[in-house]
């Protein structure tokens, strides 16, 4: 029964106050909207906007020489991480997308 409806009821006499349901925030939220969606997870564990694309940044800072990744910009939307500008070769930046396809969160 929705909450609505059992207000509804209570009000107009159909049912006793006492078998309404308690309004408690876990039953009235689905699951998936309690928890952080994994792109918006940051660095600390806490909601950030923008979580996935500084978790890639650390990621890449770690595989790579920071010179390497001057020309190289990291953007998000949603689950997406865009990668724009200019790497040294092919082949880094097929490294590129491996890691930033091995953080969580990404598609």
């Amino acid at each position: 029964m929705s909450i609505y409806r059992s207000h509804q009821l209570a009000f107009a006499g159909a049912v006793q106050q006492s078998d309404m349901p308690i309004w408690k925030e876990d039953y009235c939220l689905p699951a998936w909207f309690r928890a952080i969606p994994p792109e918006r997870v940051g660095l600390d564990g806490q909601y950030d906007y923008y979580g996935l694309q500084k978790r890639v940044e650390v990621a890449f800072r770690e595989g790579f020489d920071p010179q390497a990744l001057d020309q190289l910009s990291i953007n998000q939307r949603g689950r997406v991480v865009i990668l724009h500008g200019r790497v040294a070769s092919r082949d880094m930046l097929r490294r590129l997308v491996a890691i930033a396809e091995r953080v969580e969160g990404a598609i």
